[in-house]
């Protein structure tokens, strides 16, 4: 092909590239020229020096689409290849790139007149979605920059987008140091391409933008603590798009209390003094505190404010204190004081003195009040004194008042006494000088007993304020009775008819002496002879014997006794002595005896004796026996009675314990015949029954049965 045509080709092909009606845009020169352009600021990319290369295999020189393929891969960096085979005439590239053609103007995009023109600009600068400033470089012109506002016709068709020029993250932000609450971190900004951006920071808590935290720096506070964080880095650029990029999260860890001063203890280690937790000095103040006091090293568990009382239990132990400091966001700070001085005893102190109640006279009680104390839970001991010195043995709230007390005043210390405590004392106020006692009758004595001869009386002593040793004197009708000094008193005859009555004296060691007298009792009536052993007859009441009476015991022992003898119940004549002989006459009756006792000053008294049985003459019992055979015996039995005549009655025969048979007695005399014997030798037991004047008599016999 000859030069010519290709010359007359080029020269058809690059009218096409010039803009159909450039004069009906909106539009203002800012410069023209490659060199008048830079001197203005305006670059031409190095355009001016490379114009004559071929870019995307477009017309070298001064054309639209050759530099703007130039600056797209100078600029944009693209490779220097068209990127579809249409993009040539600058008609087309707007419909060949149609899916990166849009009516948005970037920096870097093509600016792209093909519905009303043909031609191709690049994007310098975008002031708002209506003003764009672009360079370009006109087929038969000259180079130039434009600013281009959208009004009427003259606005491009659209925007190519190939590849607009963005601003790269090439390494990402970082966090500098360990975030920590209250502690000022910072972030780098990253390495950023291109250079010359103007960086935006924000600050994230897990992930959330924290309000007001958009400096490089930033010290998280107590609720960032734990939480993810990073800080968010925005890039800008004139007419680039922003770009945000956030960098790695770290966690915040919370903060570390600064202490410059250790805990202390202030106050006096004493039992119940009051100790108080000394902080010290810590930094951050903390918002909460706990407490936790040892002893010896050993935690009192129940002890947990930031004072503490020791009790006595603790004396001798060295007190300390462990203080936690918290606050929000921070790492609790635990921190020991130095331990104090040993707890030393603590103090009892007397607020109200003992007090003595009671009269401070000889035999007296008088009772001490504890007095009050500071403390509860005392052992109280007492001490009495007389004139200040100690009484032994008086170590009681009361005390009795002694002989030996008499003209002296007393009073009493109380000691106050608890373990982990200094023993505390406390003196009462002395009483006056101790005075005699009194005994006060509270009721008189009286006298009991039978008012009458011989009838023991008794005194009581009467009620007395206070005891002693009493004595007696008893009077009658108001004269003393010589040698009635006793506590009883026997009237005798001499007292008959007069009344009585007794004097109780009261002394003691000490004391006033006292006494008091009983009522007048009521007249002495006669005496009553008591009987303590009734009399009783001795002797046998057989004809002949001789009676006797014993008398028995009575009382006065001076009684004069007479003797009444009876017969069932009656007299018998002339019968009046201590012994009776038995008459014929007392045959078959029932002899007693009735006893009168008389003493002066008594009334006469008598007693019957019990009877001794039936009055009987002495019987006597004979047998003979025969045996003739045949186991048969016979008896002749034969009855006597002394000095009467023989009796009639009744026999009994009994061999062993078997009785064999009874039998009448007639004057004296009986027969009596056994049969149906035992063979052999045999002892009969005969046995005369007696009657109302004859006693019983008895008679064994031995017989040869056969």
């Amino acid at each position: 092909m000859s030069r010519s045509p290709i010359a007359l080709a080029v020269l058809l092909f690059a009218a096409l590239l010039v803009p159909a009606s450039p004069a009906q845009a909106a539009y203002s020169v800012l410069c023209t020229g490659y060199s008048s352009c830079e001197g203005k600021g305006y670059s031409h990319g190095g355009y001016e020096s490379h114009k004559g290369t071929s870019d995307w295999n477009m017309y070298t020189g001064t054309n639209c689409t050759n530099y703007v393929a130039y600056r797209l891969v100078t600029t944009n960096g693209m490779p220097n290849k068209r990127p579809k085979a249409g993009v040539g005439n600058a008609r087309d590239w707007g419909t060949t790139m149609s899916s990166v053609t849009d009516n948005v103007p970037t920096v870097g995009s093509v600016a792209w007149w093909g519905k009303t023109g043909n031609h191709v600009a690049y994007v310098e600068k975008v002031v708002s979605s209506t003003e764009v400033l672009v360079s370009e470089s006109n087929w038969s012109g000259a180079f130039d920059w434009r600013k281009i506002t959208k009004s009427g016709s003259g606005w491009p068709d659209g925007f190519i987008h190939f590849s607009d020029p963005r601003i790269v993250n090439e390494t990402k932000p970082e966090v500098v140091g360990t975030p920590k609450v209250d502690t000022a971190i910072k972030a780098t900004g990253g390495v950023w391409s291109p250079t010359g951006n103007t960086y935006t920071y924000q600050w994230l808590a897990n992930g959330t933008a924290i309000s007001g935290a958009t400096a490089k720096t930033f010290t998280p506070s107590a609720t960032h603590a734990t939480k993810s964080f990073s800080v968010r880095v925005t890039a800008a650029r004139p007419s680039y798009p922003t770009v945000n990029v956030t960098s790695p999260a770290i966690e915040v860890e919370r903060g570390t209390f600064k202490r410059t001063t250790a805990p202390a203890v202030t106050g006096t280690p004493k039992v119940d003094s009051t100790l108080t937790a000394a902080s010290g000095a810590l930094a951050p103040v903390a918002t909460n505190q706990t407490y936790l006091w040892f002893a010896d090293g050993v935690a009192i568990s129940s002890a947990r404010s930031s004072t503490f009382s020791p009790g006595p239990e603790l004396v001798g132990k060295k007190i300390s204190v462990r203080i936690r400091s918290a606050r929000s966001g921070y790492t609790t700070n635990e921190a020991t004081s130095a331990q104090a001085a040993a707890v030393a005893l603590g103090d009892i102190l007397s607020t109200v003195r003992p007090a003595i109640s009671g009269t401070a006279a000889v035999g007296s009680r008088l009772t001490s009040s504890a007095g009050t104390w500071s403390k509860t839970g005392l052992t109280l001991g007492y001490q009495w004194r007389a004139n200040g010195v100690a009484i032994a043995g008086a170590t009681a709230a009361r005390y009795d008042v002694t002989p030996a007390d008499r003209g002296k005043t007393l009073d009493v210390v109380v000691t106050a006494r608890r373990n982990g405590y200094v023993s505390a004392t406390a003196a009462a106020r002395s009483t006056t000088a101790v005075v005699p006692g009194t005994f006060t009758a509270r009721s008189a004595p009286t006298v009991s007993g039978a008012m009458r001869v011989g009838s023991k009386l008794t005194a009581s002593t009467g009620s007395w304020s206070a005891t002693g040793a009493y004595s007696y004197q008893w009077y009658s009708d108001g004269s003393a009775i010589k040698g009635a000094t006793q506590r009883t008193y026997v009237p005798t005859r001499h007292d008959l008819g007069d009344r009585l009555r007794v004097r109780v004296t009261l002394r003691r060691d000490g004391f006033t002496t006292a006494s008091a007298l009983s009522a007048r009792a009521a007249a002495v009536t006669s005496g009553r002879i008591s009987i303590s052993a009734a009399p009783t007859v001795t002797g046998s009441p057989r004809l002949g014997s001789v009676l006797k009476v014993a008398p028995g015991v009575h009382s006065p022992s001076n009684t004069s006794l007479r003797y009444q003898w009876l017969r069932d119940g009656k007299k018998i004549s002339g019968a009046t002595k201590r012994t009776h002989r038995v008459s014929k006459t007392d045959l078959g009756h029932r002899l007693t005896v009735k006893v009168t006792m008389s003493a002066s000053g008594y009334t006469p008294r008598s007693s019957t004796t019990a009877s001794i049985g039936r009055a009987t003459a002495t019987a006597k019992l004979s047998a003979s026996a025969s045996a003739p055979g045949s186991r048969k015996v016979t008896f002749s039995i034969r009855v006597s009675a002394s000095r009467t005549a023989a009796p009639d009655g009744t026999v009994t025969i009994r061999s062993g314990t078997k009785r064999l048979v009874t039998a009448k007695v007639r004057r004296g005399r009986a027969t009596v015949s056994l049969s149906k014997q035992p063979v052999g030798r045999q002892t009969y037991q005969l046995t005369f029954n007696g009657t109302k004047t004859v006693s019983t008599a008895t008679y064994s016999r031995s017989v040869t049965v056969r």
